[in-house]
C-alpha cells in the first residue's frame, strides 16, 4: 500500500497500512499452503443405504405429509427414493417441501443451541408428543426425526 509519495499521511495510518500488508501477505501464504495441501478423498455415499431408510419411514402408519407425498409420487413411478435422497429430484415441490421441513428443524435446533440447551433437551424438545391416547407407537405427524433419514 506504500506509494512514493505518501509522504502526507501520518503515521498512525501508515503504521495501519503496514499491518494491513503484512495480514495480507499472511493470508495468501496460507492460501498458497493450503492448495497445496492434499485433502482426503470424500467417502462415496451409500444413497441406497438411506433411501431405503427413508423409504421405511414413508411406509409408517404416522408418516409426515410431507413424506406421504414423496411416497405417492415414487410409487406413481415419478422418481425413485435414492433420486429422492442424491438430489436428483431436489425440483420436485414435494421434494422440496420435506427438505424445508428439515431446515426448520435444523434452525430450531441452532436456536436451541444458541439458548444454550445441550443435544439431548434439543433433541427431548424435538421429540414427537404423545397425547392421552397415544398407545405410544404413533409419530407426531408433523415432525420428522433425524433418525427416520
Amino acid at each position: 500500500m506504500t506509494t512514493p509519495n505518501d509522504s502526507w499521511k501520518p503515521a498512525e495510518l501508515r503504521a495501519a497500512e503496514a499491518q494491513v500488508d503484512a495480514r495480507f501477505k499472511e493470508a495468501q501464504d496460507l492460501a498458497n499452503r493450503l492448495k497445496e495441501t492434499p485433502l482426503p478423498p470424500v467417502p462415496p455415499v451409500d444413497f441406497k443405504a438411506i433411501a431405503q431408510q427413508v423409504e421405511r419411514a414413508a411406509q409408517e402408519r404416522d408418516a409426515p405429509e410431507q413424506l406421504k407425498a414423496l411416497k405417492r409420487k415414487v410409487d406413481a413411478g415419478e422418481f425413485t427414493w435414492e433420486d429422492v435422497v442424491s438430489g436428483k429430484a431436489a425440483q420436485d415441490p414435494d421434494v422440496q417441501a420435506m427438505q424445508q421441513e428439515n431446515v426448520n428443524k435444523m434452525k430450531q435446533a441452532f436456536q436451541m443451541l444458541q439458548e444454550g440447551m445441550t443435544a439431548e433437551e434439543i433433541m427431548e424438545a424435538q421429540r414427537p408428543r404423545r397425547g392421552p391416547d397415544d398407545d405410544g407407537d404413533q409419530l407426531d405427524p408433523d415432525i420428522f426425526t433425524e433418525d427416520k433419514w
